[in-house]
């Protein structure tokens, strides 16, 4: 399954940073932002948190067979990088 990317970074208004990998089937920017903020709202970020988002497409890769499974369920996945 290949798969699409989305480097993106949330700054909180609190001061913490989070960067992590949104990975879906497909979809555009606007569709790995609200999965970026379903995601965040299970780890109790809501919108009224952040101060500042950006979610940028990155690339395209084959994806694991853990990521295509998660994409199977829930329609993307993620990968924690910093803060998360």
């Amino acid at each position: 399954m290949q798969v699409k990317v989305f480097d993106t970074h949330v700054r909180t208004r609190d001061g913490r940073y989070l960067h992590f990998d949104v990975l879906t089937s497909g979809g555009d920017k606007l569709q790995a932002g609200r999965f970026a903020a379903e995601w965040l709202a299970g780890r109790g970020v809501q919108d009224a948190d952040i101060a500042a988002s950006e979610c940028l497409f990155c690339h395209s890769e084959i994806a694991s067979p853990q990521v295509a499974e998660a994409i199977g369920r829930q329609g993307y996945s993620i990968i924690p990088l910093q803060g998360c």
